[in-house]
């Protein structure tokens, strides 16, 4: 349907803007890295051009986002530092204030990759500072419910499972609030309650969770998420000593996980080396290296003919003075 609107759009640039952010999005789920920045770089372009501030940010934070997928830090915070700059410069309405906590979640994870969950955690709080104050939004809300599942995935790394139990506490009672259970952020809530059970070792109810999860994931076609259940489901089916059924979903682990990763490679050969732009910035680099590789090559031929020029003169001029010392 985006790509339908995108070609219908006519110049409309807002509804350009808004089917490139939506397939941006929608690329990213079908593991499609390169279609997904491709659409998200044309929709910057144009939220730039247009001095759309908020679609600006947006594009910024989903870039962003796509670069911690795939684990490219310093591209995730070039990203990231730019949309915080964006809103510092512009007035954003309190409505729209949950972009600066997405982009606090975002730096959160990317953090918790990098370089420890305590640094993630106050990040994930910044997050949660601002999600709190906008009662009133859907959206935030949902996000806050967000924050503290993240929040618990670092505890429960730390083995803190006190706080981890806490978090999830809170992102459920969200949850409920909205009436969001058969949203897919309360199916990745349950895969935390999940390995929050297999970590205090109560395998059998962790097990039911996750075949809940599976029965609703299917449904979904999301194989990141098959992947994470098939996973867990192999570590409690170990742990309980059930070892055909833990067979069976460590070989389909090891599958799925072939399948995204081959994925992931493909767009990451594409992305890795592009730079941080559209194409034409990438053009207007080569044309300007060229004209300094030419500028450099210049000067060196100007010198070397200066210098055959003046050895010439004074081999020139030696020999006329030998020629008089001879008379």
């Amino acid at each position: 349907m985006a790509e339908e609107i995108y070609r219908k759009s006519n110049g409309n640039q807002s509804l350009k803007l808004s089917s490139l952010l939506t397939l941006g999005t929608a690329y990213s789920e079908k593991i499609d890295m390169e279609k997904s920045i491709e659409a998200l770089l044309e929709a910057l372009e144009i939220a730039k051009s247009e001095k759309d501030y908020v679609n600006q940010v947006r594009a910024l934070s989903l870039l962003g986002y796509q670069y911690q997928t795939m684990q490219i830090n310093d591209k995730t915070h070039a990203y990231l530092d730019e949309a915080e700059l964006v809103m510092s410069q512009n007035q954003f309405p309190d409505s729209l204030m949950y972009l600066r906590g997405n982009n606090y979640s975002i730096k959160a994870l990317s953090y918790q990759q990098t370089l420890d969950c305590d640094y993630a955690v106050d990040y994930f709080n910044k997050a949660i500072s601002v999600y709190k104050r906008l009662k009133n939004s859907e959206v935030s809300q949902t996000n806050l419910s967000i924050a503290n599942l993240n929040k618990a995935l670092c505890f429960l790394e730390n083995k803190n499972t006190d706080s981890a139990k806490l978090a999830l506490t809170r992102s459920d009672e969200i949850l409920q609030r909205l009436d969001l259970e058969e949203a897919d952020v309360s199916i990745s809530l349950q895969i935390t309650w999940a390995k929050y059970y297999l970590q205090t070792q109560n395998y059998r109810k962790s097990v039911e969770i996750l075949h809940d999860c599976l029965d609703k994931v299917e449904e979904m076609s999301q194989v990141d998420i098959d992947l994470e259940i098939y996973e867990l489901l192999s570590k409690n089916y170990l742990a309980l000593n059930d070892v055909e059924k833990y067979n069976y979903y460590s070989n389909l682990y090891i599958e799925t996980q072939k399948t995204i990763s081959d994925a992931e490679k493909k767009s990451i050969t594409h992305i890795i080396n592009k730079p941080m732009g559209n194409k034409k910035f990438s053009g207007e680099n080569s044309s300007k290296i060229l004209n300094v590789v030419l500028l450099i090559l210049g000067v060196i031929l100007a010198l070397i003919l200066f210098f055959l020029v003046k050895s010439y003169r004074l081999k020139k001029k030696l020999k006329d003075l030998k020629s008089n010392q001879d008379l």
